[in-house]
């Protein structure tokens, strides 16, 4: 096998093992943030992360055994997954309108059930704390770090901006994600290509 040939089965290597870590660490992040997207959202998201980290395992072990089959195998999938994430991404970016986090607090005040809000966005009420003294209540526990109730552990931004940045933070996050992983698909898929025709011309000399 010639120096070329090494060099990017290596780096074939090396980079469906990223795409592997970048998968994994995608399934973990909806995971966490699973709660804030909608149902069918979060499956396909789980599908198609799944999917990649399992041809990113694929081209890995394709790579190793040097065989023409499963490194064609790899590569094609990898060509099917990227073309619906690019198209998908795209829409994502012209179509997707950040979630208000306005309507989301202020549900959550209606209905007295603040609690979840200001202890994962690290918020107190509405505006600020002023909301609960504005009405003569008490602010909650859920208002103070650790629920310290001293006054410098107590939360001092509103839940509204806090809510609505973590929205918008999400969208970016996400659209980050999905380009560098379709970046990584069509360079593994390129470097698969490549191996497969290695591969394949290498077979055809052994014949010889």
């Amino acid at each position: 096998m010639g120096c070329a040939t090494t060099s990017v089965k290596i780096t074939s290597i090396v980079l469906n093992a990223v795409l592997g870590f970048l998968a994994a660490g995608a399934i973990g992040w909806i995971a966490y943030n699973a709660d804030t997207e909608t149902e069918e959202f979060v499956i396909a998201a789980y599908i198609a992360c799944s999917i990649i980290l399992v041809f990113a395992l694929l081209g890995i072990f394709a790579a190793i055994r040097e065989s023409v089959v499963l490194t064609a195998t790899s590569a094609v999938f990898l060509l099917i997954l990227a073309i619906p994430q690019i198209v998908s991404t795209c829409l994502f970016l012209h179509e997707f309108d950040v979630k208000s986090g306005r309507d989301m607090v202020e549900v959550a005040w209606q209905a007295n059930n603040m609690d979840a809000l200001q202890q994962k966005h690290e918020c107190c009420g509405q505006s600020s704390a002023q909301d609960y003294i504005h009405l003569s209540q008490l602010i909650p526990p859920s208002c103070y770090a650790d629920l310290q109730q001293t006054p410098d552990h107590l939360y001092l931004d509103g839940c509204i901006e806090k809510v609505q940045s973590f929205y918008e933070s999400d969208k970016l996050r996400f659209i980050v994600v999905s380009w560098v992983l379709v970046a990584f698909e069509l360079i593994c898929f390129a470097l698969a290509v490549f191996l497969a025709i290695s591969f394949k011309n290498k077979q055809r000399r052994m014949e010889f």
